[in-house]
């Protein structure tokens, strides 16, 4: 016989094993089958094909009461041991490999231009969670609790009704982000207007709205002492973000965030010709749902998010 078939382990059925490791460590068949979730008459049936597989007998009946026979009094401990160490290494293996699941809400321009291209970085650290990211276009009506982290762009006045409502009894909050925009430009663009020199000039050129965010073109315009400049077209998208990556193919000037389209920027994507000229009423908010608060996974996105707001 190879060494190989030599060390081949001979053993009775799971089954069986666990039938009579049961009903000796219970004495009692009628426990040990609540506890294995299984027949009476499966119990014993297990445990006599076991006496048999062993050739000696392992139980006997002292009245209504299951009793060992010396033989089955000496197995009993090192099944029961095995069994619990087969416990432990299925319970360790368990807590290795279960993964925990973090929920973050987000608007969906942060989402584009700002969240995605840094949540590598937040899974590097934490890489135990899997976070799941949700878009919304929805500023104000929202439930904290619906999420373990909500994310939105909010002014103090908004901020204080949100907070007075009943739902947000321990949310807590942190702003990590300005909201400022500027308007930006393909660097093409730029080169092709050299006569681009003040917000005025904006007149000769397409600018890019975002139905999401209808007003802040008007806003932009009136804080740059232009309020009643008509452009020479207009055309609207859905989020920001689009309008924004509309700029970069040439199509016109969109307004973005200088945060968050400083990769775009760095990369020569993106031009600022009025960075002097930046608007800023808002700013993102972290928001932590009272469910979460002592959520370790929660509390170090939220100060991830803080770090990296920062740092831009």
């Amino acid at each position: 016989m190879s060494s190989t078939h030599a060390n081949v382990r001979r053993l009775p059925s799971l089954n069986m094993l666990r039938a009579f490791e049961a009903a000796a460590r219970l004495r009692s068949v009628t426990r040990a089958a609540h506890e294995l979730s299984v027949t009476q008459s499966a119990v014993s049936h297990q445990i006599k094909g076991l006496e048999e597989w062993l050739g000696v007998a392992l139980v006997a009946r002292e009245g209504r009461q299951l009793a060992l026979t010396p033989e089955g009094a000496a197995y009993l401990p090192s099944l029961s041991s095995a069994f619990d160490l087969l416990a432990d290494a299925t319970e360790r293996i368990g807590r290795t490999t279960r993964r925990r699941t973090l929920t973050v809400n987000a608007l969906p321009t942060l989402a584009a231009q700002w969240l995605i291209p840094r949540l590598a970085g937040f899974c590097a650290q934490v890489q135990d969670a899997d976070v799941q990211l949700a878009t919304t276009v929805s500023v104000l009506d929202f439930v904290p609790a619906a999420f373990d982290v909500s994310i939105r762009c909010l002014s103090a006045d908004e901020l204080a009704m949100l907070q007075a409502r009943p739902g947000w009894r321990g949310v807590r909050f942190g702003a990590f982000l300005p909201d400022a925009l500027t308007p930006v430009c393909s660097p093409a663009l730029l080169a092709r207007s050299p006569a681009l020199r003040k917000p005025a000039d904006l007149a000769r050129h397409t600018l890019l709205h975002s139905r999401s965010t209808p007003l802040v073109w008007r806003d932009w315009l009136a804080a740059a002492g232009v309020g009643k400049l008509r452009p020479a077209a207009e055309l609207g998208f859905d989020h920001a973000h689009l309008a924004v990556q509309a700029a970069v193919q040439g199509m016109g000037f969109a307004l973005g965030n200088p945060d968050l389209v400083a990769d775009s920027v760095a990369g020569g994507l993106l031009a600022m010709p009025f960075s002097a000229w930046t608007t800023h009423e808002k700013e993102f908010y972290w928001i932590l749902a009272e469910r979460s608060a002592q959520d370790a996974d929660a509390l170090a996105f939220c100060d991830w998010l803080q770090a990296s707001g920062r740092t831009g």
